[in-house]
Formats: structure tokens, sequence, C-alpha cells
């Protein structure tokens, strides 16, 4: 996640250090040509939504009518946590792969117990589903191959 090999961990944790820069991270992480619709991949009639009760990123596509933001279909979607101390979390355990205590995670979030370890064994789950999807991707195993004893159909 760092960007210049010269910046240190107090410099990441800055860059996310309010709700509009982390948006703004990761739309540019998910969308480097622009908004894009996730239900029905519009990217021309898209807006963003800035109400005064919207919440930040929210976006609105015009073709299918239904809102989304940055976090959509995430682990982050359905989280009340503000997605900067998510990214920092994400950033201090490493993807989820180190090890942390969740009362460490506490202090430097700012956030309750029961929340640092819930956002801890989230954190490890996806990156426990992403090895594992890894695994599957290098073994070359598809769902159309045969598994091993079973015996080809006469046709």
């Amino acid at each position: 996640m760092t960007s210049g090999s010269n910046e240190t961990g107090r410099d990441t944790l800055a860059r996310f250090a309010d709700e509009l820069s982390a948006h703004r991270y990761l739309e540019g992480l998910l969308w480097p040509n622009g908004v894009r619709c996730p239900h029905c991949g519009e990217d021309k009639r898209v807006g963003k939504l800035n109400g005064i009760s919207t919440r930040i990123g929210t976006y609105k596509c015009y073709s299918c009518r239904r809102s989304f933001s940055v976090t959509h279909g995430t682990l982050l979607s359905s989280s009340h946590v503000p997605v900067h101390k998510w990214l920092q979390a994400i950033y201090l355990t490493e993807g989820g792969t180190k090890q942390m205590r969740p009362h460490h995670l506490q202090q430097i979030l700012n956030v309750s117990f029961k929340t640092a370890s819930a956002m801890m064994r989230r954190l490890s789950e996806a990156a426990k589903r992403a090895d594992d999807e890894l695994d599957i991707e290098r073994s070359g195993f598809d769902a159309k191959t045969s598994l091993p004893g079973d015996t080809p159909s006469a046709t």
C-alpha cells in the first residue's frame, strides 16, 4: 500500500486520516478510468450524490437507477466502521496476514475491543479466502476437468 520507498508507517496512516481521503484512494484503485456501476457496468450515466444526509462516496447510476459506493461488494460494505479505519487496519495487519492483538488495534484505531476483534476476524478470513483462491489457480484445477479416479463417459 505504500506509494513511495521513503514513506514511513505514520505517513501511510496519515493518508487515510479522514473518510474523504480514504474514499478517494479506493476510487483511484478500483476505478482508474472513472466511476463504473457495479450493477450494470454503465460508466457514462453515473453521478455523485452530494446531499446533506448522503454518505460520503455515494454514487447513483441513472441507467439502472441504483445507488452504490466504492465499498460495494467488499468486506467493508456492510460495516459501520469508517472506511479510513478499515484501511488503517489493513495496512497495520498487512492485509490480514500479520498477527496483531485486538487490544493493540483498539488503541491505535480508537475503536472498541469488540469492533477491533471483529475487524481482525474479517481481515484474516478474507486473507485466508484469497490465499485459498490463489492455491486453486496455481494448481490449475478447473471444475470441468475430471477428478482422479473418474472414468470418461462413453458417448
